[in-house]
């Protein structure tokens, strides 16, 4: 099969849509962007007419007799581009409600092809008036949340406009979801990888109070939250069984070393704390490569990593309580909390980007 060549492809997945569909790919086509491909997400034979006039305007449009969710639709596309595309420049991922401008569509591609191994995002202005309650609470929530786990600040993660470049095609296809929290996981995973995610401003529009989107608050909010803790909720537990592990043995040896060393307390105390934080950094390690990062692909140099931050964490600690305590006068017990929950934060960012990074993009369509 002879695959086509092109400069920007648009993908557009979309579920029962209306007329203005069919208004938004002309614009688009008015823009000189030509390679549209439409995914119907099982809409129905109520629909087919207008899937029907898309194919006759120029269109390639893809069907899923079921709805199966906004991931599966996208990763439909990409599929489909890496099967059927020889070259492209960028892909453009846009909402078929309406809410995005042909022009922001048109100037996030040219914004792409300056950043082929980045994820732009086309975001929006939350804090203009006549946003939709629950749009804003979303992103709102889902902004800081990420921040505070991924160390990234995006003022809109749940921006459906993205553009990327074909090395990055591949890398998607394997992020997982297959519904509206595909498009989280995506920043998470690019994040974890260390691809870059710039943003765009664009316009806000939003017709009839955003009548036409198929987010559903309560089953899809779980899917959005779900994505953005499960990872650290592993962590913490991660955290809690190698402490548990730290004290059982501590206290096991203290017991066992006392016939061994009934005149020195100094030593015996020594040896229990050592070789019980010796196991229970172990035991985290493994845990962490193994059960909340997955790092497989870290290989070795995850452990020398690993061990490095450990010392680093400790000094800092160290640090910050003496500061808190003799600088700004605060109990050596409050600070010590303080500044644990700040490096505990610290030290999940870390071993997500830096100790357990996930592998690269490989280059290519």
């Amino acid at each position: 099969m002879n695959k086509r060549k092109s400069e920007n492809i648009i993908l557009i997945p979309s579920l029962e849509p209306d007329s203005r569909l069919l208004t938004y790919v002309q614009e688009l086509q008015e823009h000189g962007l030509t390679d549209i491909i439409i995914v119907d997400d099982g809409s129905g034979e109520k629909y087919r007419w207008i899937f029907q006039k898309l194919g006759e305007n120029g269109c390639v449009v893809l069907r899923h007799e079921e709805n199966k969710g906004k991931g599966c639709a996208l990763k439909t596309g990409f599929q489909y581009i890496q099967r059927n595309f020889d070259h492209f420049t960028c892909v453009v991922t846009a909402d078929s409600d309406g809410q995005h401008a042909s022009e922001d569509v048109y100037r996030l591609a040219k914004e792409a092809e300056k950043h082929p191994g980045a994820l732009v995002l086309g975001v929006r202005d939350f804090t203009a008036p006549g946003i939709p309650p629950k749009s804003l609470f979303g992103n709102r929530f889902s902004s800081l949340t990420f921040a505070a786990l991924y160390g990234k600040r995006l003022p809109d993660t749940q921006t459906g406009l993205r553009a990327f470049g074909p090395q990055l095609l591949a890398f998607l296809l394997e992020v997982s979801g297959s519904r509206f929290e595909y498009e989280l996981q995506m920043l998470i995973s690019c994040v974890q990888s260390g691809i870059p995610i710039l943003t765009l401003p664009i316009r806000i529009i939003y017709e009839n109070g955003n009548a036409g989107t198929h987010f559903k608050p309560i089953r899809d909010s779980i899917r959005v939250i779900k994505i953005l803790v499960s990872n650290f909720i592993k962590f913490s537990i991660s955290s809690i069984a190698s402490a548990a592990v730290d004290l059982g043995i501590a206290w096991f040896l203290l017991d066992f070393f006392r016939s061994f060393l009934p005149q020195q307390e100094f030593l015996r105390i020594l040896l229990a704390t050592v070789t019980a934080r010796i196991l229970s950094i172990a035991v985290n390690y493994l845990l962490n490569k193994h059960f909340v990062f997955r790092g497989k692909e870290a290989g070795s140099r995850s452990l020398w990593r690993y061990l490095l931050l450990c010392m680093v964490i400790i000094l800092l600690s160290s640090t910050g309580v003496y500061l808190l305590h003799t600088v700004l006068l605060i109990n050596e017990k409050s600070g010590k909390l303080i500044c644990d929950t700040l490096l505990f934060l610290l030290s999940y960012q870390a071993q997500q980007r830096w100790v357990f990074k996930k592998g690269g993009v490989n280059s290519g369509t």
